[in-house]
């Protein structure tokens, strides 16, 4: 029992650590709604990334980029974890692919709560784009990360948002807060992707049940 147990440990330390050198490229897709055919308008700004990268971060909770590679505001816009081995020692990057970038992932998951919640959603070019309420975001905090445990890792993904406008039930500033989790026997680097995902999905549900005042 005691060697399975330590083979075990051995194989998620492993997993963990596996790819751990240099940056990995994660592609992530926000949630898809569409417009109802009916309903008011309005406008979101593009977020604004405001995440604060720590140099030697305490806890793997705590965004941050590998010393050794890029540290540029392009790179940070790109981040969304950072892999660490069983002994929880900060290793390789994880990025979306070039192209993509929190702020704009963010968006798509804010669209989606606004349209779920019964707005039409316009964008530049459109006729209502100038007359539609505003509503701008702050991205003060937006991370996944693995936790090892003795028999599981747990995936986890959290994010933290500064909305202001004045569209149904937002009036003013409001914050707006996630947390996912899942427990895994065995994680892959599509785990990434999957709690990511799971995340966004959750930012859009809060935005449609913040905006409705549900």
């Amino acid at each position: 029992m005691v060697v399975s147990r330590i083979a075990f440990c051995t194989l998620i330390v492993s997993i963990l650590a596996g790819c751990a050198a240099g940056r990995t490229t994660v592609d992530v897709a926000a949630p898809q709604s569409t417009n109802p055919s009916t309903g008011k308008y309005v406008r979101i700004d593009s977020p604004q990334d405001k995440r604060a990268f720590a140099v030697k971060p305490p806890s793997a909770d705590m965004a941050s980029l590998d010393p050794d590679e890029d540290a540029s505001d392009a790179s940070k816009a790109r981040a969304i974890g950072r892999k660490r081995n069983g002994y929880g020692k900060a290793l390789g990057d994880v990025v979306l692919p070039q192209g993509k970038t929190v702020s704009g992932l963010v968006e798509g998951a804010l669209t989606s709560g606004f349209q779920e919640a019964g707005y039409i959603v316009v964008k530049p070019g459109d006729p209502e784009f100038a007359t539609a309420p505003e509503v701008s975001a702050e991205i003060i905090d937006f991370w996944a990360w693995f936790q090892p445990g003795f028999w599981s890792v747990t995936t986890n993904h959290k994010s933290e948002l500064r909305l202001s406008g004045e569209v149904g039930a937002l009036h003013g500033d409001q914050s707006l807060k996630t947390r996912v989790s899942e427990s895994k026997q065995v994680v892959t680097s599509s785990d990434w992707q999957e709690i990511v995902e799971k995340g966004l999905a959750a930012i859009a549900s809060q935005t449609k049940s913040l905006v409705s005042g549900k």
